[in-house]
């Protein structure tokens, strides 16, 4: 197995195994528990869950894998009963406990395991990036005009942002690193809620 092979292959362990995580936790947690935020300044573990989830969707379809992002094809949000179209950030915090309270759980377990599975068929698409430079504006120019969704996107902000990293930063960010920095962030959210925590080491 080549490097490139080695390198998408490991991602993928990663990626499902954080995003199983995610999934354990929102069907083995109490919904009240998944709903509480604990401290003010703090997230609820439901949010960063769906967070991950709608950041991965957002940066890995069109970007990687060419196609729309699940929360479109599939309708999502109407299933999630989420009003947003983001993926959080920037969020108030009256909005944040407001989609904590009122998200559908089984619509945000569908979701992920949507976007689990979309996320998988990366590697088919990257098979002659080089990974040691990162996206050239051109790229990231042609995909922004290529997706109604994008069509508001000037580049300005997107554009450094994606010339900011490598594209095997990008992947490891997109595919594992978020989601892991958040599940740790779930963590200490669950360690703050008087109860029987998921988290128990």
């Amino acid at each position: 197995m080549n490097t490139h092979a080695s390198f998408c292959a490991a991602l993928l362990a990663n990626n499902v195994r954080t995003n199983d995580e995610l999934q354990a936790i929102l069907t083995k947690t109490s919904h009240d528990r998944l709903r509480t935020r604990p401290h003010a300044n703090m997230n609820t573990m439901i949010w960063s869950i769906w967070h991950s989830y709608r950041c991965e969707d957002a940066c890995i379809a069109r970007f990687v894998v060419p196609k729309q992002q699940v929360l479109t094809t599939t309708h999502a949000n109407a299933a999630m009963q989420v009003p947003y179209l983001g993926d959080g950030y920037g969020m108030s915090e009256a909005d944040v406990l407001a989609l904590s309270a009122t998200i559908s759980i089984d619509g945000l377990i569908a979701y992920g395991a949507a976007v689990t599975a979309q996320s998988a068929a990366f590697a088919g698409y990257i098979a002659d990036w080089d990974l040691t430079v990162p996206f050239s504006e051109a790229e990231v120019r042609v995909i922004l005009g290529a997706y109604a969704d994008l069509a508001d996107d000037d580049g300005s902000g997107t554009i450094p942002y994606m010339l900011s990293m490598t594209k095997a930063d990008y992947l490891m960010k997109h595919l594992y690193g978020h989601s892991q920095y958040h599940l740790g962030e779930i963590s200490a959210i669950d360690g703050q809620i008087p109860g029987t925590r998921f988290f128990t080491w």
